[in-house]
């Protein structure tokens, strides 16, 4: 037999060893591929579960949070919620967002204004070292990378980013963030609001540029929000400035935010009618859309509505009296997104009875009366009524949906008949039958109720109570003030009554506005209310850790609060919000709608344009 190869076997065999090498080398480029699927997979799972991990409230705090080297900002935690903007295909920087209040802001300075205008204002401009997650309400960091807390609980250390600077460029360091701290505490700085929430921190000391620690003198059940959400104000700014001149200066607000005063803080005085804030250059974290944000005072509603209508505005808080016209009105809804919404943070209403003016015992230092005062309100009429079922009585000081109040506690109801004779067990008879209840030494129980000039729905509701008060035989007058003024007679605590809202937050600390030593140094105890009682529940509340103790240690608090009546603590509202359909990304949170950093303008519905 031949078994010699010719030249078409060698062709054939050629082909079977190419064809060979082939389908191997295809299955090594497969594997390859396949390794690389998997890899891919894998690095989904560990994003994913990093993703996971942050939506159910962030790293363990005392570990390492962010080991991302320096720089590597817009992935950062605090920044998820933006960072991914940038990529939607109807994304474009440029335009303004204008907002308004209904009142004139005194001061925008840091530490020395004390309202919730200035306060949003703030939030634009100043930096701090964490930030609160809207969703998850677990804070996360921003100008700390990470941080370390002691065994007892009293030291907490940051470790902070070294690519922050100021609006002017100038580096954000550990001195900033102690200088912060030693500047509220200097009895001479008008602060006695931040002083007496920092009064359970030791030291402030700035380890190195970038290692800041602050050291508590006991367990303070807030003590991480505390030190991360001080607002921290540059060393090289403010240490210019005398304490009188930071006192008295209204404009001083300089920080390292995502924007800046759009004329010098030192020249800024109020009754300008509008308050503008520009995108800061230098700002260290994803770059926000918006070139300016705008607020305008207008004091009257019909004004702002009209300003709304005309697009003059981009947002409008709809007063209760207009909401069923509002919300059926096609052309405003073309125009804008209606959002309804509890928050709570949202905070509440109420009437202060201030106990002690000029040195002298009011009539409201008697519980009896200030019980009689809320008994002799309608507040379910009111919210009924005048607010349109968007709002309901509240109990105290917090909110329903916040874990520190007791929902089993029921709202004071309306009782004239209980009234009078609380009234009648306090002293306050009509004894010359005139209509008005006298004290034994003859005093009429008469009283102003100072409230805040403007609002249709506040004037209706306080005429509500002036008609109650009357049939009761209590001569109450009332005086419609603008903002400075009401905040100069806080200030001077020259009230009878006042009629105002405290805004929320996630763990609410009453002991400014109701512990006994908050009444002195301009504290925020104006209404001069004293319990001893009450004084040692918040202490033993504010040192307690432990979350279930602590809980019914702040519901203790409001059990107290809600039958002395320090407060007639009149509502909790909903929020109603028109916003202008150009802006996108406008999202409701647990702690409320977003702030305009995060919001943009398509380039083709774009209004304003920055010069």
């Amino acid at each position: 037999m031949d078994s010699r190869f010719n030249v078409k076997d060698i062709v054939m065999i050629t082909l079977m060893v190419l064809l060979g090498i082939m389908i191997y080398l295809g299955m090594v480029q497969k594997d390859r591929q396949w390794d690389k699927v998997q890899e891919a997979l894998a690095l989904l799972k560990q994003q994913n579960d990093t993703l996971e991990q942050i939506r159910r409230g962030g790293v363990r705090v005392g570990t390492a949070q962010d080991q991302r080297p320096q720089g590597d900002v817009a992935n950062a935690p605090a920044f998820e919620r933006v960072a991914n903007l940038p990529s939607l295909p109807d994304y474009a920087e440029g335009d303004f967002f204008i907002d308004a209040f209904s009142a004139t802001v005194k001061t925008l300075t840091p530490l020395i204004s004390g309202d919730i205008y200035a306060d949003r204002i703030q939030e634009y401009v100043q930096d701090a070292l964490l930030r609160l997650d809207p969703e998850t309400l677990a804070y996360k960091p921003y100008i700390a990378t990470d941080w370390t807390v002691s065994e007892d609980g009293l030291t907490f250390t940051f470790n902070m980013r070294k690519d922050v600077v100021f609006s002017d460029g100038k580096p954000l360091t550990a001195q900033d963030v102690q200088f912060t701290f030693d500047w509220i505490m200097n009895p001479k700085v008008a602060a006695p609001r931040d002083r007496s929430n920092l009064e359970k921190v030791e030291s402030v000391k700035a380890l190195d540029d970038y290692t800041v620690q602050f050291k508590f003198r006991e367990p303070y059940f807030s003590a991480l929000g505390l030190c991360g959400s001080m607002r921290i104000l540059a060393k090289h700014y403010y240490s210019q400035f005398t304490e009188d001149q930071f006192n008295e200066m209204p404009g001083l607000l300089f920080g390292s935010g995502p924007y800046k005063m759009r004329t010098d803080p030192q020249l800024w005085q109020p009754g300008s009618q509008k308050i503008e804030v520009e995108r800061n250059d230098n700002y260290w974290g994803p770059r926000p859309a918006l070139d300016r944000i705008i607020w305008r005072e207008i004091l009257e509603d019909t004004a702002m509505e009209a300003e709304f209508r005309n697009r003059k505005l981009d947002r409008l808080s709809v007063r209760a009296s207009s909401y069923r016209e509002f919300s059926r009105d096609d052309k405003l809804r073309e125009q804008a997104n209606l959002h309804e919404y509890e928050y709570a943070s949202s905070g509440y209403f109420y009437i202060g009875w201030n106990q002690k003016k000029n040195g002298l015992d009011t009539p409201f230092a008697d519980k009896r009366v200030r019980q009689a005062m809320t008994l002799l309100i309608d507040r379910p009429s009111i919210c009924s009524r005048v607010y349109d079922n968007l709002a309901t009585p509240a109990t105290g000081p917090f909110h329903p949906l916040s874990w520190q109040c007791d929902t089993s506690i029921k709202a004071w109801p309306f009782d004239p008949e209980r009234a009078k004779k609380l009234l009648d067990e306090a002293g306050f008879i009509d004894r010359d039958r005139n209509g008005v209840r006298e004290s034994p030494q003859g005093v009429p129980l008469s009283f102003s109720l100072v409230y805040s000039a403007g609002s249709s729905e506040v004037k209706q509701a306080v005429l509500l109570i002036q008609d109650a008060m009357k049939k009761a035989g209590v001569d109450m007058n009332l005086d419609a003030l603008d903002w400075p003024i009401m905040q100069q007679k806080i200030d001077d605590r020259s009230f009878d009554a006042i009629m105002l809202g405290w805004g929320g937050v996630v763990d609410t600390d009453v002991y400014q506005m109701f512990h006994s030593s908050q009444m002195a140094d301009g504290g925020d105890n104006y209404v001069s209310y004293v319990n001893p009682e009450l004084d040692k529940l918040i202490e033993k509340a504010r040192t307690t850790v432990d979350r279930e103790k602590d809980t019914r240690l702040w519901q203790q608090v409001h059990a107290v609060l809600n039958e002395d009546q320090p407060y007639t603590f009149m509502m909790n509202r909903k929020a109603v919000v028109f916003v202008d359909k150009r802006l996108k990304n406008i999202q409701i949170t647990p702690v409320g709608m977003n702030f305009a950093w995060e919001y943009y303008v398509p380039a083709a519905l774009q209004m304003h344009v920055d010069r």
